[in-house]
Order: C-alpha cells, then structure tokens, then sequence
C-alpha cells in the first residue's frame, strides 16, 4: 500500500469510507496475532493518524479488487 493511499485514510476514529448497509455489517475475530506485529501495527497507525479499522479494511479491500473481484 502506497504512502499517499495510507496518507488518504480515515484518521483515527471511525471511518465513513466503509458503512455497512443496514445491519448487514459483520463482525470477525483475530486472534492469536504475535504481540509484536500487533503492537507495531498499533504503533505505527498510531503515528500516521489512521485508525486499525480502516488499514484492514482497506488492504482487504485492495487485495479483492486485485483479484478482479468487486465488493459482494
């Protein structure tokens, strides 16, 4: 992901790129991520202003389109 992809994200808070329609949002559980990777991500978005939320919903969003596939 680009620096100005992540320079144009949600800063901190929730982001109104991704709503979910109506109540037909999801929820999904990680668990069992290394402490360091974690804390380097939360560091990280930390310093760059951009919110968690919006960083994984982005890269899974980036990641279907390169696949040729549109959002379902």
């Amino acid at each position: 992901m680009s620096a100005a992809t992540i320079a144009g994200m949600a800063k901190r808070g929730y982001s109104r790129e991704f709503k979910p329609h109506g109540d037909t949002g999801k929820r999904y559980l990680l668990d069992d991520i290394p402490a360091g990777l974690w804390a380097s991500v939360r560091d990280t978005c930390k310093r760059e202003g951009v919110s968690i939320r919006a960083l994984i919903l982005r890269l899974l969003k980036d990641w279907i389109e390169s696949h040729g596939k549109g959002q379902g």
